[in-house]
């Protein structure tokens, strides 16, 4: 059925389509992560050009509130997880203070020969082995980041756990306090497991985090690597510094 937009002249007409947009989502009429109708599909409905469509979903996209899909469409943007990388916690945590739910999915716990970043980073010896937990992890039933966390072989009492929820709180009730951690970020792309796991399509580019976690004594814990959809994750980072004036030469 063809609708109208309601035309002001001190209006442009990709902004009232804009608007009508907003409008429709936030009543509930498009719904987070639905697709919306095409740009072809909207010039028919509000009679306009495909031009001016194209204007008024660049400007969601802008704002957030739609996101592009390659190959795909164009959807209602979800509400992203937040992280914020000047308070140390852990994944389940972090939702919980979003008032977000977490959730899990286990996909495996093993004993394996640790690598020269677990050496490295872990502090081992060549011939240690180390225990490698790997987890799907849900915010609000949406898949947002794979783990996969290595663990010196004196944390086996883990792999006698309940891993489909919080590994910080089974640390804590064995009597191991997190302190702190060394995180860093990079982009990569998604492969054939990880695009069916997160939900997106394969070579899409994702990001990474490797994590060092360490205890109240400052011996590592663990170290992970993270990958992540960022179309349901964002970082929040506050960086402060000096003014040109206040600069002082060792």
């Amino acid at each position: 059925m063809e609708e109208l937009l309601k035309r002001r002249t001190d209006i442009p007409l990709y902004q009232q389509l804009a608007e009508e947009l907003k409008e429709q989502i936030a009543k509930g009429d498009i719904k987070e992560n639905e697709r919306i109708l095409t740009e072809m599909e909207l010039s028919e409905k509000y009679k306009i050009s495909r031009i001016t469509v194209r204007k008024a979903l660049e400007l969601l996209v802008d704002e957030e509130i739609l996101t592009r899909k390659r190959g795909i469409g164009t959807f209602v943007s979800g509400k992203k997880m937040l992280r914020n990388m000047n308070q140390f916690m852990g994944f389940t945590q972090n939702c919980e203070q979003n008032g977000q739910k977490p959730g899990t999915k286990f996909l495996s716990a093993e004993i394996l020969k640790a690598k020269p970043s677990d050496l490295k980073n872990l502090q081992l010896g060549d011939d240690d082995r180390v225990i490698s937990i790997r987890r799907l992890r849900y915010c609000d039933d949406m898949p947002v980041i794979i783990e996969e966390n290595h663990f010196p072989r004196k944390y086996a009492f883990l792999l006698a756990e309940d891993l489909n929820g919080s590994l910080h709180e089974i640390l804590t009730a064995h009597g191991v306090n997190l302190r702190e951690g060394i995180k860093k970020l990079g982009v990569c792309h998604a492969t054939r497991e990880e695009a069916a796991l997160l939900g997106v399509a394969e070579n899409e580019a994702l990001l990474f985090t490797k994590d060092t976690t360490f205890d109240e004594k400052n011996e590592p814990v663990y170290y992970g690597k993270n990958i992540i959809n960022p179309e349901r994750y964002e970082f929040s980072i506050v960086a402060s510094g000096f003014t040109m004036g206040e600069r002082h030469e060792a």
